[in-house]
Order: structure tokens, then C-alpha cells, then sequence
């Protein structure tokens, strides 16, 4: 529902904005996104439904493996602490190359919350199409 930006600490930590906190319950799963340069963060319930889906899955395959490397393996449990940071580990910072001291965005897309670096948002910004330039025909999507 909207787009919060703070900043890493030395320490790796982020304050979680106030307006999600809320309505997070404290923790949340973080790990790798599938696109390129977000982390995807969720409730633990969230969470265990995406690995659910995936352990239901072969292994036989190597996108299957793959996922369960880069999403399960890399799953962090973050706790809030009570100034409202949670501390991310520096290995999943570094998978969106952020280091502390910089900004970070924290994006409500209602499923999930994705994390990016800003500088990676506002590059992404310029570079990408805007709405009106897709073809969003193949979606089901009325009142837009």
C-alpha cells in the first residue's frame, strides 16, 4: 500500500516503519526475492505457506532446487526489538548491495513486503516502462 524508506544501521539493523509494524506482529521472515535486487519479507504464516509449496514439490528439478537454496536456505527469521528494528544478516544485504549507512525501501505490495536499495529503486524507476506503455490485456484486472 505504499513506499517506506530507512536507513542500515552499522549494526545491519532497520527500523521497520511504524504503519507495518502494526500489522506484522512483531517478526518477519526475510529472504532472497525472485526478482533481481529486492529481499522478500513475510509473516511467519506467509512464509510457511510459500515453503509448503515448494517442499511439495520434486527435487528432481533444478528450478525446485534452486528455489529451496536461494529462498528456504536463505530465510532469516527477524524479530523486531522494541525500538521497532529488526536485524537483517549482512549475506541478504548484501544480495541487494546495500551496506549500513544506506537507505533502504521497505514496499507494501500486500502479499509480501519487498526490500530494495533506494538507489536500486529510483535506477529501476527511470529505466523501467511506465503503466501506461504495458500491455496488461492478459489480466483480469477491472477498475484501473
Amino acid at each position: 500500500m505504499a513506499r517506506y524508506t530507512h536507513t542500515i544501521d552499522t549494526k545491519g539493523r532497520v527500523i521497520v516503519p511504524a504503519k507495518l509494524r502494526e500489522m506484522l506482529g512483531g517478526v518477519l521472515v526475510v529472504t532472497q526475492g525472485i526478482d533481481d535486487g529486492f529481499l522478500a519479507a513475510y509473516t511467519p504464516e506467509q512464509f510457511n505457506t510459500i515453503k509448503d509449496q515448494i517442499l511439495n514439490n520434486s527435487s528432481t528439478g533444478y528450478e525446485i532446487r534452486k528455489l529451496k537454496r536461494d529462498v528456504l536456505g536463505a530465510s532469516t527469521v527477524c524479530e523486531f526489538d522494541a525500538q521497532g528494528r529488526m536485524s537483517v544478516p549482512a549475506f541478504l544485504w548484501k544480495h541487494i548491495q546495500v551496506e549500513p549507512g544506506e537507505e533502504i525501501c521497505f514496499i507494501d505490495v500486500f502479499d509480501k513486503i519487498e526490500i530494495c536499495s533506494q538507489a536500486f529503486f529510483d535506477e529501476s524507476s527511470e529505466q523501467e516502462a511506465s503503466l501506461a506503455e504495458m500491455d496488461l490485456s492478459g489480466y483480469d484486472i477491472r477498475g484501473l
